[in-house]
């Protein structure tokens, strides 16, 4: 055969095998991605030249419960094994991993951080206005960014890729999240008081397009990079605590908090599931369990039979 012809068909074959890596890469969010190549790292240091099988990797995980792991941090783990594994035509995860991690789940369903605590709408309130109170520009970035999050549910992964162009009169357009993977995309609406405080922080910023949440140097000087998601899950945490809000908060107690506040102005579970754009109602009805139950069957009915017999 020609040379030429087979280093075209081998250049053909490469530039095949990039645009399938790219598209596999493409099914899991990048969040994900880090997270499956923690754990190969973690598992490769930990086997050394054992060869990667059904059996090591029970072990694998065995050895994590005991180290006092909790069964969701585990189940990252086999998840990216199997991830990765698929992705290179092999089987590693098989029947004994399997039934090894759902004796993990039920002996350690009480480890853990457990549930986030929530921000509710008027914790959020009180954090915006802390966070304005020095009246510097990262304080209004923090602001306007918190605001965001509250009113669209945002995890963090959305709210770090929001560029000035996805802002209309009074929505804001999610390109791509974890639940919208081939990036149709959704338009959520914003409330007058956050698309205030963008505004402000905007001109004050000088942003007219690009990424809107930026990195800012100290002396309020803002930069063209990106805030990073360690950087927002940072902000969050260091607002809430400037504000006196106490309990476990991270980057997803503003999904959560208002969820809760959605529930308590008389949302149903559906109304919820769709604003947080969940694939099941069953994550939203988690998190409102108090405020439901508190407008339930009993609560409506059986109340209100008791006083009347008491009267």
């Amino acid at each position: 055969m020609d040379n030429a012809i087979v280093r075209e068909t081998n250049t053909q074959d490469i530039a095949i095998a990039q645009e399938i890596k790219q598209l596999v890469s493409k099914g899991v969010s990048e969040n994900t991605l880090r997270r499956y190549a923690f754990w190969q790292r973690e598992i490769d240091a930990w086997r050394g030249e054992r060869v990667l099988n059904d059996a090591l990797m029970a072990a694998y995980i065995t050895t994590l419960h005991q180290s006092g792991k909790s069964p969701s941090t585990i189940s990252q783990a086999v998840a990216a094994v199997r991830w990765i594994s698929k992705k290179q035509g092999i089987e590693v995860v098989g029947a004994l991993t399997s039934a090894t991690l759902a004796g993990i789940r039920r002996e350690g369903k009480d480890r853990g951080r457990g549930q986030v605590d929530g921000l509710n709408w008027a914790d959020v309130e009180r954090v915006c206005a802390f966070a304005e109170a020095d009246r510097s520009l990262v304080g209004l970035r923090d602001s306007a960014m918190i605001r965001l999050m509250s009113d669209g549910l945002l995890r963090i992964s959305e709210v770090v890729a929001v560029n000035c162009g996805d802002l209309k009169e009074k929505t804001l357009k999610v390109r791509t999240s974890k639940t919208d993977q081939e990036g149709h995309g959704t338009v959520l609406y914003v409330t007058s008081d956050t698309r205030r405080v963008i505004n402000r922080y905007k001109k004050r910023a000088g942003i007219t397009r690009g990424a809107l949440f930026r990195r800012i140097r100290s002396g309020d000087h803002i930069q063209k990079s990106r805030l990073t998601s360690r950087g927002a899950r940072n902000i969050i945490k260091k607002r809430a605590t400037d504000a006196g809000v106490d309990g476990f908060i991270s980057g997803h107690s503003l999904r959560v908090g208002s969820a809760v506040s959605l529930a308590q102005a008389g949302a149903s579970v559906v109304d919820m599931q769709v604003a947080g754009r969940w694939k099941s109602s069953q994550m939203p009805a988690h998190y409102a369990r108090a405020e439901i139950a508190e407008r339930g069957a009993i609560a409506r009915y059986k109340e209100k039979a008791g006083k009347t017999i008491t009267r």
